[in-house]
C-alpha cells in the first residue's frame, strides 16, 4: 500500500500515529479482483419505486411527492450546508455567470480586438512630446474588422469563445433544472431540521447529520432499515470514495517519465519500469464524465454492464481522448487567461506569492480519507500547509542562497534608489534609460527582490526533517513505507514537491495536462479500464 492508511502495526507504534478504521467500503475497494456487487448494502422495497413513503418530508396531511432517492437528496443537502443558504447559493449562480460573460469578453478583445503590434510601437505621453507626435490615440489598437483575415488562431480563439458560452449556458440552465430540488432541500432544512438560513452559516455538520438521523428515528427517512451517521456520509461520498480507491491501489500510475508536467510519487512497478501517479483536473473531469456518470444506474447501484464489458469503456474513454485532443488548442486558452486575470494583480501587488506553494490536484485524492467530506478535508489540508512548507525547508541549498542574497541585495538597493530619487523630484521617474522610464525599473528590480527574499534559506531555521515530516504526516496521514526512516533523503523530498509544488508551476503543469490528457486517455488509460 502506497497510503499511509497502512497495516504495519510496527511502525504504528514506532512512529505513534494516529490511525482511522477501514470502512467496509475501503477494504472493497482495496481488494485486487473488481467488486461484482452494488456499492450500496440498501435495497428499495419491491412493491415500491422509492426509498421514502409519499408524505416523508411533509406533515400526515399534507400529500406530497416521495423523495426519489435518497443519496442524491443527501448530496443536495450537504451542497446545501456548504453553499449556506438560498441566497448564497443564487448569488454564487449569478456571480459564475457573470465571471463566464466576463471571460468570454475578455477573450474576444485581448485576442480579436487588440493589435498588438499597433499597441506596442503606439507612442503616449512624454515619449510623444519628444518625439513631436500627437499624443496617442488607443482607439489606433482596436480593429474594426477582427475576423478579417480569419486565420487559424482566429478560428482557435472564437472556437474558445463557443466552448465557454456552451459552458456558461449550461450552467444557465442547470441552475433552473434543480432549482426545485434545491428549494425542497431548503423546505426540509426549515421544517424537519429546524434550521433556517441564517443557522446554517453557524452550525457544524456534525450537528445535522444528528438532526438527521434523530429525524429517522421519528420519520423514517429509509423504510428498510435505520440510517447512522456512517450511512449517511457513504452515501454522500459514493463517487468520491471509488476515486480515492482507484488512487489508493495505484490505477491512476502509468508508465510515464518522472518530468512530464503533473507526475507524482511511484505508484507501482511492472517490468522493472516505474509507473507514476498522475491526475490532473482535467483528467479528473474526464474520468467523472466516462465513468461516474454512467457508472451508476437509477438506484445507484453499478450497472452490469459496467463491469462485464470493459471494451465499452475502453472506447469510451478512446472517444473522448481524440475529442479532446482536437479542442485542446481552444481549451488551453481558458487556464491561460484565467491564470492572468487570477494571479497577475496578486503577483503584481505580492510578487512573493509567485514563490508560494500549494496542494496538488493529485495530492488531495492521495491524502483524502474514505467517507471525509470535502470541507473537513479542505480543513485538514489547510492544516498540514505550514509544516509541509518547513519540511521542503529542511534541504537548504546553499548556492543557490548565496545568489538569492546578493540578488536580492543588487535589485532591493536599486529600487530603494530609485524610490529615493521619486521623492526627490516626481518627474525625474519619467526619464528615460534605454527606452524604459524610471518606474518601469523601480516595478522590476522591486519584484525581483521579493522573489529572490522568498528563495533564501533562513539562517534561524533548525535542521530536523524528521520531526517536521511527523508533523506534516499527522495533518496528511500520508507515510509510504518508502519514505519512513529516510526523511532527509533527497528522493523523499523530490517526491514530497510533487505533491506541494510552487504555485506558479502547478498553474503551468494544468495547462500542460490539456495536451497530456488526450494522450493518457487514448494510450494508457484504457488499458485500466479493466480494473476500474
Amino acid at each position: 500500500m502506497m497510503s499511509f492508511r497502512s497495516k504495519d502495526a510496527h511502525a504504528q507504534t514506532r512512529l505513534n500515529w494516529p490511525w482511522r478504521s477501514q470502512s467496509p467500503l475501503s477494504a472493497q475497494l482495496l481488494v485486487d479482483i473488481p467488486p461484482e456487487i452494488e456499492l450500496s448494502d440498501y435495497r428499495r422495497l419491491p412493491s415500491s419505486r422509492s426509498e421514502s413513503p409519499s408524505g416523508l418530508l411533509h406533515d400526515e396531511g399534507v400529500k406530497e411527492e416521495p423523495i426519489p432517492d435518497l443519496d442524491i437528496f443527501f448530496e443536495r443537502l450537504y451542497e446545501y450546508f456548504c453553499a449556506k443558504g438560498l441566497r448564497c447559493i443564487i448569488t454564487k449562480w449569478i456571480i459564475e455567470i457573470l465571471n463566464v460573460l466576463f471571460m468570454v469578453c475578455c477573450i474576444g478583445f485581448f485576442f480579436l480586438f487588440v493589435d498588438w503590434d499597433t499597441l506596442i510601437h503606439l507612442k503616449c505621453g512624454v515619449e510623444a512630446l519628444e518625439s513631436g507626435e500627437k499624443p496617442c490615440d488607443l482607439m489606433k489598437a482596436i480593429k474594426h474588422d477582427p475576423l478579417v483575415p480569419f486565420t487559424l488562431p482566429k478560428m482557435i480563439t472564437v472556437g474558445s469563445m463557443v466552448i465557454m458560452t456552451a459552458y456558461g449556458l449550461t450552467n444557465f440552465l442547470k441552475f433552473f433544472v434543480q432549482l426545485r430540488s434545491t428549494l425542497n432541500v431548503r423546505q426540509f432544512y426549515y421544517d424537519r431540521l429546524k434550521v433556517n438560513d441564517l443557522e446554517i452559516q453557524t452550525i457544524s455538520w456534525p450537528k445535522i447529520i444528528e438532526k438527521v438521523v434523530l429525524l429517522q428515528k421519528s420519520q423514517k427517512l429509509c423504510v428498510v432499515r435505520d440510517l447512522s451517521e456512517h450511512d449517511i456520509i457513504m452515501r454522500i461520498m459514493r463517487k468520491e470514495n471509488y476515486l480515492i480507491g482507484m488512487v489508493n491501489k495505484g490505477i491512476l500510475s502509468f508508465p510515464i517519465h518522472s518530468c512530464v508536467p503533473g507526475a507524482g510519487p511511484t505508484g507501482s512497478h511492472e517490468h522493472g519500469r516505474r509507473n507514476y501517479l498522475i491526475l490532473p483536473k482535467s483528467l479528473e473531469w474526464t474520468l467523472n464524465w466516462c465513468i461516474f456518470q454512467s457508472m451508476f444506474d437509477s438506484k445507484f447501484c453499478v450497472r452490469k454492464e459496467f463491469l462485464t464489458s470493459p471494451d465499452v469503456l475502453r472506447k469510451r474513454l478512446i472517444f473522448v481522448g481524440i475529442a479532446m485532443l482536437i479542442l485542446s488548442p481552444c481549451l488551453v486558452i481558458f487556464p491561460l487567461v484565467y491564470v492572468i486575470l487570477r494571479h497577475a494583480e496578486e503577483i503584481y501587488n505580492h510578487p512573493s506569492t509567485a514563490s508560494s506553494r500549494r496542494w496538488s490536484n493529485l495530492s488531495r485524492w492521495i491524502f483524502r480519507e474514505y467517507n471525509e467530506v470535502d470541507h473537513f478535508f479542505r480543513h485538514r489540508m489547510n492544516n498540514s500547509a505550514v509544516h509541509s512548507l518547513n519540511y521542503l525547508k529542511q534541504f537548504p541549498t546553499p548556492l543557490v542562497s548565496i545568489m538569492a542574497k546578493f540578488v536580492s541585495f543588487v535589485s532591493g538597493g536599486l529600487a530603494g534608489a530609485l524610490i529615493i530619487i521619486g521623492f526627490v523630484g516626481e518627474s525625474i521617474l519619467e526619464g528615460h534609460i534605454f527606452g524604459r522610464n524610471l518606474l518601469w525599473y523601480t516595478i522590476v528590480f522591486g519584484t525581483i527582490a521579493a522573489i529572490s527574499r522568498k528563495v533564501v534559506a533562513d539562517e534561524l531555521q533548525v535542521f530536523d526533517p524528521e520531526g517536521a515530516m511527523c508533523l506534516a504526516v499527522h495533518q496528511t496521514h500520508y507515510m509510504p513505507k518508502r519514505w519512513r526512516g529516510k526523511e532527509n533523503s533527497e528522493l523523499v523530498r523530490r517526491e514530497f514537491e510533487t505533491l506541494f509544488p510552487y504555485t506558479i508551476i502547478m498553474l503551468l503543469e494544468e495547462m500542460a495536462s490539456i495536451f497530456i490528457t488526450p494522450y493518457l486517455l487514448i494510450s494508457e488509460v484504457p488499458k485500466t479500464s479493466q480494473y476500474m
